[in-house]
């Protein structure tokens, strides 16, 4: 602006040259001249104003919209048809291939790992204040022959793959804590899986996740109706049920759940985690009554060491005509090596007394790698596992299964 100024100025003064000399200009006109000059040269600054406010609010705007991650605020990718409501989708896909080994033939599956099954979820939540959220849950399960299910003489598992996870509403307040009524977890779901190995995917301590229908052959090669679901076990609570539960706001790490399930059972859990200067601690430890459960106790805890090694143990026990019980082991270490993301090694063992039979001991061991590519919102993996039922009077062949797939999350 400065430059328009001065031509502005020049202008003036040629003009004032090409009139006769101020000797000969009569005063008044000459006070005019001055005038108009002044007015011009206002009405400039004025404009120049203008144009200097204008481009610091653009500038404004730029710098809030790189604040928020975009220099262009996207358009929503869900709506929701209420307008106090905000919604999200999210899920994953996650396929592998398994193949087992049960001592007389091996053959490969085409499968749905039941380690995190395939899954969508909507959830919807508005904000009823500034400390209480309202939301709503809804999560479908979507699994083509699960890798719990597939069979030596079931290679593909026919009928309905869709089944409802999560259908249920909740109220939570920062300092009342959280309710939750429907369909979803029991306060004691996943309190025998904590587990910060970051292998989970190709093997934690529900170890019959990858193999669970395959079945064990007799000393003469025939198939048993004993299968790796029936036999090797980590007694995780209620799992998914419809339930009333509560849980208490978080005390330094801890926290208490409890709720009232349907057929009468309930349970209840204690939770804590928290980061230490060493790393990071996540434990749950839980009881469970159900009809045909007179009592069950069972936990774990996992802890992540600041140089990616970790340690993670689970127990539990059920006290019923038969006392299952099971013990279960991991060491686990993960690091970036690569640039795609970080990459999770570790090797397990895992116990099991009296699963299906008084008697019966079912030993497993298992290694496992996961590959993260964070770009892609991948997780490759592998896994290994052998199975090792002990029954008296039968002898039984192991299970060897190899178990190797993707996850995408969206």
């Amino acid at each position: 602006m400065a430059h328009k100024k001065t031509l502005l100025a020049t202008a003036v003064v040629c003009a004032m040259a090409s009139t006769p000399s101020l000797a000969q200009t009569d005063a008044q006109e000459l006070q005019m001249l001055k005038s108009q000059l002044g007015t011009l040269l206002e009405r400039v600054e004025q404009l120049e104003a203008k144009t200097q406010d204008a481009e610091a609010r653009a500038e404004a705007a730029e710098a809030r919209a790189d604040a928020m991650g975009s220099s262009m605020a996207p358009a929503a990718a869900v709506s929701s048809g209420n307008d106090k409501i905000r919604v999200s989708v999210s899920g994953h896909v996650n396929r592998a291939l398994l193949v087992v080994d049960d001592g007389e033939e091996t053959d490969v599956y085409h499968v749905d790992n039941d380690s995190s099954s395939t899954r969508v979820r909507v959830i919807g939540e508005g904000d009823v204040s500034p400390a209480l959220t309202v939301g709503t849950a809804i999560e479908l399960q979507l699994e083509s022959n699960s890798s719990f299910d597939v069979s030596q003489d079931r290679e593909s598992v026919s009928g309905d793959s869709v089944s409802d996870r999560r259908l249920e509403v909740y109220f939570d307040h920062d300092r009342a804590g959280k309710l939750w009524m429907g369909k979803g977890w029991t306060a004691s779901e996943d309190s025998s899986e904590m587990d910060l190995s970051g292998t989970a995917l190709a093997g934690y301590s529900s170890t019959a996740d990858i193999a669970g229908g395959m079945k064990f052959r007799d000393g003469a090669g025939m198939l048993t109706g004993s299968t790796v679901g029936d036999t090797f076990i980590n007694l995780d609570g209620l799992g998914r049920k419809n339930r009333l539960r509560y849980d208490t706001p978080s005390f330094a790490g801890a926290k208490l759940a409890a709720s009232s399930v349907e057929d009468g059972a309930w349970d209840t859990a204690l939770t804590y985690s928290a980061d230490y200067g060493m790393g990071s601690l996540a434990s749950a430890i839980a009881y469970s009554d159900q009809k045909n459960n007179s009592g069950q106790l069972n936990g774990s805890a996992s802890f992540l060491h600041n140089s990616g090694v970790s340690l993670t143990l689970a127990a539990g026990e059920r006290d019923n005509v038969q006392d299952p019980n099971f013990v279960y082991g991991k060491l686990g270490y993960q690091n970036q090596w690569f640039t795609p993301g970080t990459t999770a090694l570790s090797a397990d063992y895992h116990v099991t007394n009296h699963a299906e039979l008084r008697g019966d001991k079912g030993k497993s061991i298992g290694v496992q790698m996961v590959q993260n590519v964070d770009a892609w919102a991948t997780e490759v993996y592998v896994g290994y596992r052998n199975y090792d039922l002990e029954r008296a009077g039968a002898p039984l062949d192991e299970v060897d299964a190899v178990i190797a797939g993707a996850r995408v999350k969206f």
